[in-house]
């Protein structure tokens, strides 16, 4: 029998936490709906990890899932993150991405609702954004799930894979949060 748990760590320094993120920015699909280029070597992963650890304005938490059974064993599947956090607003902008091989198990919705709880609850957060790509309609379905709402469309926001991509602005503010 095969017992599943989701939990958030901080990022860190260690291997394990560069290997994921490493990974992670090497899979097609985070450049895509990230909208950011592949590391171009080991110094700017190092760059991304101590600015993502260090910044007042980011909250980046890795997404392990505990597997016990027979033995207990901890695998990392992704990363989510608020970044450009406003310390007197009190709105930032949400984002998570899971390892290709890990998504369709649920952790990501699981994850999503945790750090959110996180936000809201911790940092007394009054609004989480996001911006989606339109054709993400599986991000979009999770978004929408936990309470967040489409706010308008901004065009051409993302160049990606050659070319440039609408993207919706999501949000979800204290109050919907509270209900």
């Amino acid at each position: 029998m095969l017992n599943e748990q989701v939990n958030l760590l901080p990022l860190s320094k260690d291997t394990e936490d560069e290997n994921l993120v490493r990974n992670l920015f090497l899979q097609p699909s985070t450049l895509r709906y990230w909208f950011r280029p592949p590391f171009a070597n080991e110094d700017e992963l190092t760059q991304f990890i101590d600015t993502h650890i260090k910044a007042d304005d980011v909250v980046s938490m890795t997404i392990n899932v505990t597997e016990s059974g027979m033995a207990e064993r901890q695998i990392k599947v992704g990363l989510v993150e608020v970044i450009d956090i406003d310390q007197i607003a009190r709105v930032g902008e949400i984002k998570i991405t899971m390892l290709d091989k890990q998504q369709g198990h649920g952790y990501a919705q699981i994850a999503f609702q945790q750090m959110i709880d996180h936000m809201f609850q911790i940092y007394n957060m009054h609004k989480l954004y996001l911006y989606v790509d339109v054709e993400n309609a599986a991000a979009m379905h999770i978004y929408k799930k936990l309470g967040f709402e489409t706010e308008g469309t901004i065009k051409d926001q993302f160049y990606a894979m050659g070319s440039y991509h609408d993207a919706y602005y999501m949000g979800l503010t204290r109050t919907n949060y509270d209900k």
